[in-house]
């Protein structure tokens, strides 16, 4: 097979697009240890070198990977909770909506997975800050601004309440049923958070 061209102006983006998207293909099916930067390479039909030139070695195509996917989340979950007026609501829209992700497998691979394979707790840290906590942070915020969740940090709660979503989300990796343990563990969460809600 004849090699593509590398990047230049006119392709630079696309190119990274495909090997964002054969990236995530990679570390789905394969996991962050057991993929091949050689098959992303292959089915590519570039260069090794184009790879290179974007992403340089294959934990920092990773995290792109990553970075990509949880930006993703933020867009489909803010547009969830844009919907709803009343910030409690708001809540658990956007709570369901991540729940809906993690249903995915691509999502829950890379996302809550692979992530803590090949990035350090530092590195997620500052991504999440600037996405997914951060929508979480603003959106505690207006509850408790409301009347609810009074009693609480609301970093402490953030950290509380991704925690919990985070773990329900990989559980999900080994549930021989996956629709029946989402409804248990929302029907939990649900509750759960209404309690603390009113303390």
């Amino acid at each position: 097979m004849s090699k593509r061209r590398g990047a230049n102006k006119e392709n630079l983006e696309e190119t990274r697009q495909l090997f964002l998207k054969l990236a995530r293909t990679e570390f789905t099916e394969h996991g962050y240890m057991g993929s091949s930067t050689n098959r992303i390479v292959e089915q590519s039909g570039m260069a090794r070198g184009s790879l290179y030139y974007h992403f340089g070695e294959k934990r920092t195509l990773f995290k792109s990977v990553y970075e990509d996917a949880i930006g993703q989340a933020l867009c489909l979950i803010a547009r969830r909770m844009d919907e709803k007026k009343d910030p409690w609501e708001a809540f658990l829209g956007g709570t369901e909506e991540f729940l809906n992700l993690c249903m995915t497998k691509s999502f829950r691979k890379i996302a809550l997975i692979e992530a803590q394979t090949a990035l350090s707790f530092e590195e997620r840290l500052q991504i999440l800050q600037g996405t997914l906590l951060g929508k979480l942070v603003f959106i505690i915020t207006k509850m408790q601004e409301s009347g609810s969740f009074q009693s609480y940090n609301v970093p402490v709660l953030t950290t509380i309440i991704y925690g919990m979503l985070s773990e329900i989300g990989r559980s999900f990796e080994f549930s021989p049923d996956i629709q029946t343990a989402r409804k248990e563990y929302e029907k939990a969460f649900r509750n759960t958070m209404q309690s603390m809600r009113t303390l």
